[in-house]
């Protein structure tokens, strides 16, 4: 018996290595037994099998348990915002076909489930917004790598006394910055598949517009996470990440967020091109679940001294 546990455990290490690594971030419970990981995208639902004790679980038990558990996953993707716009099952009630695309995905997700000399446990179904699912979510609609930075609406510049001008972009250096961590503690931000990081001056500094479709579908627009440690992100951010402080939440359910007019033009200038924006190296990090924010604080201070360092560093460059 044991000898057999030790043989599965082993195939589950040499068939899953990248997925046990895999980066998390933020873990966001939802409802009985639901998580989202919004650094890898999975989505996961786990189940009692409700056995008695001592009493091994039957097909039919563990079949109920994963028909409840994949109606509860496809609950949660479906509740899932895209953007400020749009959840995914609104964007999903316009095309039948493409629904029934994805209720498929989820009808044959994967399963985990007590292996069958095990007399009770769980089962587990998930799915990633990644690949597949993420290519049937992300709507075609959405301008990915246009180049053309979107804009908040008038109403909300005037409130914020935003100008009227593009920041000149000119002569910013970028100084080396191999990802964004934008510290968006306190805000109560929605999390969302595709994001936009805008400038006070009401001008889009990151999002979909500087990527492409496919690497959105690959790696996510932006991760979350619930920790702003730099070595808890590297895998994300790389090296040397800007650390930006935002500023406030924008929309009605708070996906967006607004970072200081000098800190959006030096996250345009260095997510115009290169590794960072093609690996969409951008992680947002919101306070966990339950308890207090953990890590480091970004003031105002720090913000500036990146800004200064970057341009010394641009400066001395050339």
């Amino acid at each position: 018996m044991s000898f057999i546990r030790v043989a599965l455990l082993l195939m589950m290490i040499l068939t899953f290595p990248v997925q046990a690594g895999a980066f998390q971030g933020y873990v966001q419970p939802v409802g009985e037994g639901g998580t989202i990981a919004w650094g890898s995208g999975e989505v996961a639902v786990v189940r009692p099998l409700g056995n008695e004790q001592g009493v091994a679980p039957t097909p039919l038990s563990v079949r109920l348990a994963a028909t409840q558990a994949r109606k509860q996953l496809l609950d949660m993707i479906l509740a899932v915002r895209i953007d400020a716009r749009s959840t995914v099952g609104a964007s999903l009630s316009e095309d039948d076909e493409l629904a029934a695309r994805v209720r498929g995905v989820v009808q044959n997700s994967p399963l985990e489930r007590p292996a069958v000399f095990e007399e009770a446990g769980d089962v587990r179904v998930f799915e990633r917004f990644r690949g597949k699912l993420a290519e049937l979510v992300l709507p075609t609609t959405i301008q990915f790598q246009s180049g053309v930075p979107p804009r908040m609406s008038a109403s909300m510049e005037q409130n914020m006394a935003f100008g009227d001008t593009v920041p000149e972009e000119t002569g910013v250096g970028t100084g080396g910055f191999t990802g964004v961590i934008v510290d968006a503690r306190g805000l109560q931000v929605t999390p969302a598949l595709a994001p936009v990081i805008y400038g006070q001056d009401g001008i889009g500094a990151y999002g979909p517009f500087l990527v492409s479709r496919a690497n959105a579908i690959d790696k996510g627009v932006a991760a979350y996470a619930a920790t702003a440690d730099q070595g808890a992100l590297r895998e994300r951010v790389g090296n040397r990440p800007l650390v930006v402080k935002a500023l406030s939440a924008f929309g009605s359910w708070r996906t967006d967020l607004v970072v200081s007019t000098p800190m959006a033009r030096l996250i345009r200038a260095m997510m115009r091109v290169g590794e960072a924006v093609d690996n969409c190296r951008v992680v947002i990090v919101l306070d966990p679940p339950a308890g207090p924010a953990v890590g480091p604080t970004v003031g105002p201070d720090d913000a500036q001294n990146q800004i200064e360092q970057a341009g010394a560093k641009s400066a001395g460059e050339q």
